[in-house]
């Protein structure tokens, strides 16, 4: 590859990773203090560990719930191998030291440690019980990824980039070993801020101690986005959210926040029924793609435009390309 176009390649990724992590919210974080030799750690950045633990703690609960309720037996006879459940273990095992390092670090960086919500997961086998601890571990990885974007401690960069790392693994050992998927969704990650975690994390939570007492432990999740199951690249998707007042849904856009195609844009379709919007989902997604509905009379991008979501649909594909 010559040097030109090896700058090509890399100014390329920078634009398709800047496109993506313009939806993470701009947060100012405080710094050193005037003495130069400690640290002073703000608000805002207690908050993005404690959105981390808050994930961990939601990961380290549904792993904890799904193997005791399962044996390795009941693996195998759902068509599944029993070592993964030795694997599932492992992974269980990392969670809780995730909680128990992020738990830590919260306490000492001043803050209060989020607690352990009551939550509501929906499976009824192990087959299905992996298939959310895939959505979790994928919803996770996007979320270390935009933490990595907002830190500004240095070590707690470092200690988000070593998590980053092992949930990445995980969502891309449990997609490929179990579900016979591929690891990865295309060439760059998704990054998602904290709000837009919450988001796709609010259908499992039934309540959490913290949300009457101190709001401000974690931000606001968006209004939520449903998107229909049935929808396939190049064909019409269902959209279920709450219009926002002064807008109607031929002035809002649906955002594709895609590994292997950057962000993508379609416009909602309006229904003369007054039925649920729709959108035609763009042909050449595969993967993890997140979709957030946004006004289209703004910049794309800032929390001032979001409507709704973001929402997580999967179009999974084998090694051919050819979508499952």
């Amino acid at each position: 590859m010559t040097r030109q176009l090896f700058m090509i390649f890399v100014q390329s990724a920078f634009v398709f990773v800047f496109a993506q992590l313009i939806f993470l919210d701009t947060i100012v974080c405080a710094t050193n203090s005037s003495s130069g030799s400690n640290t002073v750690v703000s608000e805002a950045e207690i908050q993005i560990l404690n959105c981390a633990l808050h994930i961990e703690h939601l990961e380290d609960a549904l792993y904890t719930e799904g193997l005791s309720r399962f044996s390795v037996q009941d693996f195998v006879n759902n068509g599944l191998e029993p070592w993964m459940y030795g694997r599932l273990q492992e992974i269980l095992e990392h969670e809780e030291a995730h909680v128990k390092f992020l738990k830590s670090v919260v306490s000492e960086a001043g803050g209060k440690p989020v607690e352990r919500c009551v939550y509501n997961f929906t499976y009824s086998d192990p087959k299905s019980f992996v298939e959310l601890a895939s959505k979790l571990e994928t919803i996770g990885t996007a979320a270390y990824h935009g933490a990595s974007a907002m830190l500004t401690d240095e070590r707690y960069i470092s200690a988000s980039g070593a998590m980053f790392a092992i949930e990445a693994r995980h969502s891309g050992w449990v997609d490929s070993s179990v579900r016979k998927v591929s690891a990865w969704s295309g060439a760059f990650g998704v990054p998602l801020n904290c709000g837009q975690v919450l988001t796709l994390v609010s259908p499992y939570i039934d309540s959490c101690p913290f949300q009457n007492s101190d709001n401000s432990l974690l931000p606001e999740p968006y209004p939520p986005l449903t998107i229909s199951n049935s929808a396939h690249p190049n064909e019409i998707a269902s959209l279920t959210f709450a219009y926002p007042e002064n807008h109607t849904s031929a002035s809002l856009s649906a955002n594709f926040l895609t590994s292997n195609a950057g962000m993508l844009f379609a416009p909602v379709i309006v229904q003369e029924d007054q039925g649920p919007a729709q959108v035609k989902i763009p042909e050449n997604v595969r993967g993890d793609v997140f979709v957030v509905i946004t006004t289209t009379d703004a910049d794309h991008g800032t929390d001032k435009v979001i409507v709704a979501g973001p929402a997580l649909i999967r179009f999974g594909f084998d090694a051919e390309g050819r979508l499952g």
